[in-house]
């Protein structure tokens, strides 16, 4: 086993966050934290499922490119051969068998074996462990080791079931030793498939040299000029040293337990073992959640796999194409596997190349926080009661206590909760409309006041401000009742222009300039309203004074009502500038 660790085999490119929480709400475990806006992996708690990989929008997360490593291995190894996933035949469907070989071999590569001889070994003794524990009633459960993110999972998560995990080394580190008995100990092994997780598991096995994803082969042919047309097919370009038969099935889901079924011949049919597949953590955690072995009346063989629907999707592919042709394709090649010549070869390998601990994953301890820490944490996100947790999930949480359990963790931030930063923003906007000198009136398509503050109170007179008193923000008062210039608001939002009303309007005794602009195409405007009632002398330099104002107003609404309606996590900062913009300009 490997000592050396190199550099975690999933990163984070924060420059790219976006901060959606999209890696949070698709990572099984939560093994993701949250500083200054962007999201990071952490190591400690994470199972390499690669789902936040996958389902990054912005393409922050990124798989450790392994390429660089594995040229220079060629070029220093007289012989370097590859480990290949069978789920290959789905990726690479452009290509046949023989024409992927000569294309791997083009890259400098001595030789090209599929990984399903490993698993074709790995289901023999399987068979045989469970038809013993069928007759002597040794073990109840078995749960397969050839998927790392489930062993990773089941070792952190659900640690009561890892002493089921089967001892048996996993398929690709038995065909790694199957290869270097074959050809030598010398010889170099580089694992090509589509999970990532195998990266770990080449940095912990001196067996297994490297791996590479698919989509990493594909840059690398891309860059070398290597496309089907560049390939002739070949009758020599053969797997070595030979196809793998059984294990054929192996990238579909419930593949394993079909190999295993080839090797049973000797199983007692009376009594056979159980065998149950699932994949996807999350019906793993499903089906484990209250599940006791000891319950069981004779063996079962779980084959748990971590992507949904097997390897052909691992985070490692392209995720193009049918998803029901990459089956088609992949149960169409098992159809051609005929020869038994894997047979006699893993028949002459010992019985140790199996032996082995399954993948090494660190002890990750959890702190379990009182209900005193947790509504301690609730409360600084505004929840002081059972009521005010939404669990609405937008911070990627599914609920407000998950998430105040990773804040309390370090893993989580307060501007993640979008109805706290809502109602924050909310709190702030009226603030700043309450201290313009203006009349500020915002009003939506039915011309019911959105907002206003009280200088647009006092100006539409005594009973408005009293009403105000009341209910401050006159929110859901229709605008008509307060305004006879309510129907410029109507018409500004039914305009084909984008432009605003601008004109001098009495109100009572009062003459008032106004301003109504469109907030929200057909559906929000506002007004700015300043009182000119003064003697006719100084009437235009107070209307060009006012305009000035209504202007530098103008701004702040307008940023004021599209922070009501944008995303929550930039309201701190965007309002502060608004003070900032406001601040500088009061004193002209």
């Amino acid at each position: 086993m490997r000592t050396m660790r190199f550099h975690y085999p999933i990163y984070s490119a924060p420059a790219n966050c976006q901060d959606c929480y999209k890696c949070i709400r698709r990572c099984p475990v939560k093994a993701i934290s949250v500083e200054k806006g962007h999201t990071t992996v952490v190591q400690d708690m994470c199972i390499l499922c690669g789902r936040c990989v996958i389902h990054c929008p912005a393409f922050a997360k990124h798989p450790r490119n392994d390429t660089k490593r594995v040229k220079q291995l060629v070029l220093g190894h007289k012989k370097v051969f590859v480990s290949l996933a069978p789920s290959y035949i789905a990726e690479f469907s452009e290509l046949t068998p023989g024409q992927l070989v000569i294309a791997l071999r083009k890259l400098g590569f001595s030789g090209v074996s599929e990984t399903a001889l490993g698993i074709d070994f790995v289901s023999a003794w399987l068979a045989a462990d469970l038809q013993e524990a069928s007759e002597k009633g040794t073990q109840k459960l078995f749960i397969s080791s050839a998927c790392p993110p489930v062993v990773a999972y089941i070792k952190r998560y659900a640690p009561r079931f890892s002493p089921y995990i089967t001892r048996r080394a996993s398929p690709l580190l038995v065909h790694a030793r199957l290869l270097r008995k074959h050809y030598g100990n010398d010889i170099g092994v580089v694992f090509i498939g589509p999970c990532i997780a195998k990266k770990q598991e080449a940095d912990q096995w001196t067996e297994i040299d490297a791996a590479l994803t698919f989509n990493e082969l594909r840059t690398w042919f891309k860059d070398e000029g290597i496309t089907c047309k560049t390939i002739l097919a070949d009758t020599e370009a053969e797997f070595l040293p030979c196809r793998a038969v059984k294990s054929a099935l192996f990238p579909i889901n419930g593949s394993m337990i079909t190999a295993l079924n080839k090797y049973s011949a000797s199983w007692d049919k009376k009594l056979p073992p159980f065998s149950l597949a699932i994949s996807g953590i999350d019906q793993i955690k499903e089906t484990l959640e209250d599940f006791d072995p000891e319950s069981l009346t004779r063996p079962l063989f779980l084959d748990l796999i971590s992507c949904e629907g097997g390897c052909i999707n691992g985070p490692g592919t392209t995720h193009t194409g049918s998803g029901v042709m990459r089956l088609v394709k992949i149960l169409e090649y098992a159809e051609t596997a005929t020869a038994d010549s894997a047979e006699t070869i893993l028949n002459e390998l010992p019985k140790d190349i199996l032996s082995s601990d399954t993948l090494f994953v660190q002890d990750m301890t959890q702190i379990v926080h009182t209900e005193g820490e947790l509504r301690s944490a609730l409360r600084l996100v505004g929840k002081f009661t059972m009521e005010d947790e939404l669990n609405c999930s937008s911070c990627g949480y599914e609920t407000c206590r998950d998430f105040a359990q990773a804040m309390l963790d370090n893993r989580a931030e307060r501007t993640m909760c979008t109805s706290y930063m809502r109602q924050l923003a909310q709190k702030k906007a009226n603030g700043l409309i309450r201290t313009i000198p203006s009349g500020v009136v915002i009003a939506d398509k039915n011309l019911k006041i959105v907002e206003c503050n009280q200088s647009f109170a006092r100006l539409m007179g005594q009973d408005t401000e009293d009403m105000f008193e009341v209910a401050p923000g006159l929110e859901g008062v229709d605008l008509r009742k307060i305004t006879g210039s309510a129907h410029y608001f109507k018409d500004v939002l039914t305009a084909d222009s984008s432009e605003g009303i601008e004109c001098d309007i009495r109100e009572g005794k009062k003459i008032l300039h106004i301003k109504v602009f469109v907030v929200e195409a057909g559906e929000i405007a506002a007004g700015v309203i300043e009182d000119i009632t003064v003697p006719q002398i100084r009437r235009d330099e107070t209307i060009s004074r006012a305009q000035k104002i209504i202007d530098k107003n103008v701004v702040t609404v307008q940023k004021i009502a599209f922070l009501l309606g944008e995303n929550a996590a930039e309201t701190e900062s965007i309002l502060y500038s608004i003070i900032d913009s406001y601040t500088e300009g009061a004193g002209e």
